[in-house]
């Protein structure tokens, strides 16, 4: 969730007086204070287009990368060998929309007690209680406005973002690094904002079961905003590699390196020997006070363990961080985190009827 505040863009020029004019993010009309002429502000694309512009240099995005070379689950060679074959600034853009949901949600919020009779026996007793809720709140969404599948970036951290909104200019965003072009439909972004702030706000409130919602999205405002991403290209034993910087923070979004063979099977070692504890532990404790709550929990914490230490030993090869494309070993992945959030009946998973 994402508070909404406007920002002020400046730098924009009245094309009647030549007088310097403000804009509010997402205002599209406007009044020249010096020669009152109305002023209609659009971009290329039929919205407004902003850029940030890069606040890292050369050094410090190879410092970015160098230092995450040096983290465990690398080759231990990987940082001294490392050579770095290509470095250049590019700007990404995104759609990003503003909007605010308000309504009413009605519903019920369940709650589970748990008692033992005198024999030892755990029961649990379901009690609904009903509730409504009225939202109204603001929300921040963007997306990638091209394809990103060779840079791994899909979004970008709205910290990032605001504060630090310029008009955009083609030939003095082109100087500083490469430009691409939005290829995605903007009606498509739209629909998918649409969705995203709604989906939000039905799960910020806390109902359990929802019997009648209506919410609406009002205020939407679209733009595009072009981000400088550094792009780092490295050579390490015959092999090449990539690294995405932000342009902004110099922060690590995205990268691919060689994975270290002893980190990977102590992690399947590791996992292996703490989960199979946990799940004979949690066992031994069903049979001594046919607690089944504690044999679920036991049992899941297990599970998760032994997925983990599978999915770094068999995908640990080569290391990638960030990325939100489908890659190998995604699907063990989004089956632990199925099994944390609930998504998955755990004792169909574990086999318990």
């Amino acid at each position: 969730m994402t508070e909404n505040k406007l920002e002020v863009i400046k730098g924009l020029m009245c094309p009647g007086c030549g007088g310097t004019v403000e804009l509010q993010e997402g205002q599209n009309v406007l009044k020249c204070p010096y020669c009152d002429t109305s002023l209609l502000v659009m971009g290329d694309e039929g919205v407004l287009q902003y850029h940030v512009s890069s606040k890292i240099e050369r050094d410090k995005v190879k410092e970015s990368a160098t230092k995450w070379f040096g983290k465990l689950d690398k080759d231990r060679k990987l940082k001294k060998q490392a050579e770095f074959t290509d470095i250049f600034l590019i700007h990404i853009p995104f759609w990003r929309s503003l909007g605010k949901v308000c309504g009413w949600i009605f519903g019920n919020k369940i709650h589970r007690d748990t008692h033992r009779d005198n024999k030892g026996n755990t029961h649990t007793t379901t009690r609904k209680e009903p509730v409504e809720r009225m939202i109204m709140q603001d929300y921040l969404w963007n997306k990638a406005a091209c394809d990103v599948s060779e840079f791994g970036v899909e979004d970008v951290d709205e910290s990032g973002i605001r504060g630090n909104l310029e008009p955009f200019d083609f030939y003095t965003v082109e100087k500083q690094g490469m430009v691409f072009e939005p290829t995605f439909s903007r009606t498509d972004s739209m629909k998918e904002s649409d969705e995203w702030m709604v989906k939000k706000a039905r799960n910020s409130v806390d109902v359990d079961e929802v019997i009648f919602q209506k919410l609406n999205l009002i205020g939407r405002k679209l733009s595009v905003v072009y981000y400088p991403l550094w792009v780092l290209r490295y050579r390490f034993k015959d092999r090449n590699y990539q690294v995405v910087v932000d342009g902004l923070h110099g922060k690590l979004l995205y990268g691919r390196a060689p994975g270290s063979t002893f980190f990977r099977v102590s992690m399947f070692i590791g996992s292996l020997m703490i989960g199979n504890l946990i799940l004979t532990t949690s066992v031994k404790q069903y049979f001594s006070t046919n607690s089944s709550d504690v044999f679920i929990i036991g049992a899941l914490a297990g599970a998760v363990l032994i997925l983990f230490g599978f999915y770094k030993f068999r995908y640990g090869g080569e290391v990638i961080e960030g990325g939100k494309s489908k890659m190998k070993g995604d699907d063990i992945k989004e089956t632990m985190n199925s099994l944390m959030n609930g998504d998955i009946d755990i004792n169909k998973f574990i086999g318990v009827k």
